[in-house]
């Protein structure tokens, strides 16, 4: 089966031609949707991947991502946890293409991880549902970090951590990264993660407590300028999985969906716990997870 997907995030456009879980043809530029205005969407849908609609009349047409969001072509209601592939289908929103065509809009999910907690995903939901995990803890590790609970195949629950937006407010709006030089020294990953280990235990003086004293550190020259940067994304990340084990366990195994750098670091931090860890890529997921829904979306 041959459909047409458009994977529209906030900085960039990807569409793709694909026959089963087989990409035939792609295309990508820059008009994300936070470069867009309303009334706009269609025209670059069209502009990008009108030659599929006209070779593929018959092909269906998902848009994932933040093109379901408020700022986007139409703004799709969440769906609800658990939630796998079915539930999914059923909640897509439909959108007007060309000549009575229809495209269709993948809703995201809502979940509420704790009691009075609330979070929200959109993009992520279809990775996961395409990285093969029936039962498990994935990791997505993007600028919003989202760890995610897999039941019998489907999304249970998850919760979203800050780590990639806060570390680039703390390099590049903050005193706290101020002082960082280059070039990198990675060592202060490890030492970053070392004080968010600390703080999981009695001795644990908080979060912000800790990225204060990363500048003091470097300004009083207990610390070298190069090992800052790598010292504060050590420190967020390795919070980020004490939260995260807080909320899920401890289990034997995560899989971890990122880019290859990234996944290395989660990686490695895991280790630290006694957690393995296994990488996927993240377009091979992404394109596994639409064939699930598109799939289901035609047996409805």
């Amino acid at each position: 089966m041959r459909f047409i997907v458009a994977d529209w995030g906030t900085t960039r456009f990807r569409g793709y031609l694909i026959e089963n879980e087989t990409v035939l043809d792609q295309v990508s530029s820059d008009e994300g949707v936070s470069a867009l205005q309303k009334g706009q969407h269609r025209e670059v849908f069209l502009r990008q991947c009108g030659r599929w609609l006209q070779a593929e009349p018959d092909a269906p047409v998902l848009l994932v991502g933040m093109v379901g969001s408020r700022e986007g072509w139409v703004e799709a209601p969440y769906a609800t946890c658990p939630a796998g592939p079915a539930e999914i289908a059923r909640a897509l929103v439909p959108v007007d293409l060309e000549n009575g065509r229809k495209g269709h809009i993948i809703p995201g999910l809502f979940c509420e991880p704790a009691p009075g907690a609330a979070d929200v995903m959109r993009g992520e939901e279809t990775l996961v549902l395409g990285a093969g995990v029936e039962d498990g803890l994935i990791c997505s590790a993007g600028t919003h970090p989202k760890w995610i609970l897999m039941k019998n195949g489907r999304i249970e629950r998850f919760a979203t951590y800050m780590t990639g937006e806060m570390y680039a407010l703390l390099r590049e709006h903050s005193m706290i990264g101020r002082p960082a030089t280059q070039p990198e020294d990675p060592k202060g990953f490890d030492l970053g993660l070392e004080a968010a280990e600390r703080n999981a235990g009695d001795t644990r003086v908080g979060l912000l407590h800790l990225l204060f004293s990363a500048r003091a550190s470097v300004v009083s020259n207990r610390m070298h300028s190069s090992l800052l940067a790598p010292y504060l994304s050590g420190l967020l990340t390795g919070d980020e999985i004490n939260g995260a084990l807080a909320q899920f366990g401890h289990p034997a195994s995560v899989t971890i969906l990122a880019a290859p750098e990234r996944a290395e670091l989660y990686v490695h931090a895991l280790k630290r716990h006694g957690i393995e860890a296994q990488t996927k890529d993240t377009q091979q997921a992404l394109i596994a997870g639409l064939a699930r829904i598109v799939r289901q979306h035609a047996l409805g």
